[in-house]
């Protein structure tokens, strides 16, 4: 497009010096003297809007004249007042920081992400994040921070007031009666064995040996063991065992509420004892002092990183589990118009700061990049940009020329 506007400007004067000399005969006539003023004004106002655009990048016609070639001659001027133009007035802090401010950045941002989250390339993008995450982990360094910490909160546990909640916790939840109901189911299955009998008989017969008496109890002792064996002693005390498990098995039954608070006593007595808190509280530091925490935590970090990875193999926890989560997060942060704000001022304050330390590089920028060109690229990139109007100048000039050049061979001939 510069070229053709080139061609024209050039077509411009080439009319105009051709126009002036093919009229020259015919300037004794009225009409020659029109055409003759106005094509020698049209030619001169060319040649000189010519030489003004010209003068400014170069020497026209290779002739040093005074004042021409004015963008090599000035380039550093030119430099420094266009790096002060673009600091202090296309892109001054104030009017960045202003602009900035009246941006509702933060929602933005948020709607951008709200609508790049459902998105293929996103969700690969979070897989890839999330797997390089878990895979990278320091689980060598993070395995001893945990163990520490598993073992100072396991130190700082007191035994006695465990056991109190122990002892609450074991009534509240019926453990007692659980504890015996076992116990009396054990003890009837034990009784209910074939071999149990004359195991009962041959304890009671070894007990009733062992009695120490004399005179009539001693008679009446031996005319009981003549009558008794094993087998009829053992049935004696299964049946008799056998019918206290049942008495104590009743809800109801007094022996049963006796049981239940002897064991509740007991359960009290070993929850205040200092002698079983004290034994507890040495276990306990045994153990911890013994225990391997930082292997057995990394061994259970790398079992667990290891079962995440597995998970996530697929890649479908992205869209089932942190894609809503995240979603539901946006959200949220969206319908806080407070918290809003609080981020926009923070991303305001982030980039004026950043402005304030860096806004010189911008000019130094401009600079820099003007600084890398020769004379020759400056001149022609200026006039790939402004080649076109600087054209028309020109064409404008020998057009005007023409237009004045009329105007004035009018009034002239008016005057004569």
């Amino acid at each position: 497009m510069v070229k053709q506007t080139k061609k024209a400007a050039a077509w411009s004067l080439v009319i105009m010096g051709a126009g002036f000399a093919a009229s020259l005969p015919f300037q004794d006539s009225t009409v020659g003297k029109m055409l003759v003023g106005s094509f020698e004004a049209g030619l001169v106002g060319g040649l000189a809007d010519w030489f003004a655009v010209t003068a400014l990048f170069r020497h026209p016609l290779g002739l040093k004249i005074p004042h021409t070639a004015l963008l090599p001659k000035n380039r550093k001027k030119i430099t420094e007042a266009l790096v002060s133009a673009v600091e202090n007035n296309l892109l001054n802090k104030d009017s960045i920081a202003a602009k900035i401010a009246e941006m509702p950045v933060s929602h933005m941002i948020l709607e951008m992400a709200e609508k790049e989250l459902h998105t293929a390339t996103t969700h690969e993008a979070i897989d890839k994040l999330a797997k390089r995450i878990v895979s990278s982990l320091p689980l060598e360094k993070i395995a001893p921070l945990v163990a520490e910490e598993i073992k100072r909160q396991a130190e700082r546990v007191e035994i006695e007031p465990l056991l109190s909640k122990a002892e609450q916790y074991i009534t509240s939840k019926g453990y007692d009666r659980m504890a015996l109901d076992y116990g009396l189911d054990q003890a009837e299955a034990w009784l209910v064995k074939p071999d149990t009998q004359y195991t009962l008989g041959e304890i009671g017969m070894r007990a009733m040996n062992s009695l120490q008496v004399n005179g009539l109890m001693q008679f009446a002792l031996n005319a009981l063991m003549g009558y008794l064996n094993e087998e009829r002693l053992g049935g004696i005390l299964q049946r008799f065992l056998y019918d206290q498990v049942q008495d104590l098995k009743y809800e109801g039954h007094p022996r049963r509420h006796s049981a239940l608070n002897a064991i509740r006593g007991q359960v009290e007595r070993l929850a205040h004892s200092k002698k079983v808190t004290s034994g507890l509280e040495e276990w306990k530091d045994s153990v911890l002092k013994n225990w391997d925490a930082e292997s057995a935590v990394l061994n259970k970090l790398v079992e667990f990183r290891d079962k995440m990875l597995s998970y996530m193999e697929d890649g479908s926890y992205v869209e089932k589990q942190l894609i809503p989560v995240i979603s539901s997060l946006v959200a949220e942060v969206k319908e806080d118009a407070e918290l809003l704000e609080r981020i926009n001022q923070k991303i305001v304050d982030s980039v004026t700061t950043l402005l304030e330390r860096n806004h010189s590089k911008i000019g130094q920028l401009v600079r820099e990049n003007i600084e890398k060109m020769d004379n020759k690229t400056l001149i022609a990139m200026m006039e790939d940009k402004l080649g076109e109007d600087l054209q028309w100048i020109r064409i404008n000039g020998a057009v005007t020329g023409f237009i004045i050049g009329i105007a004035l061979t009018a009034l002239q001939l008016a005057l004569a």
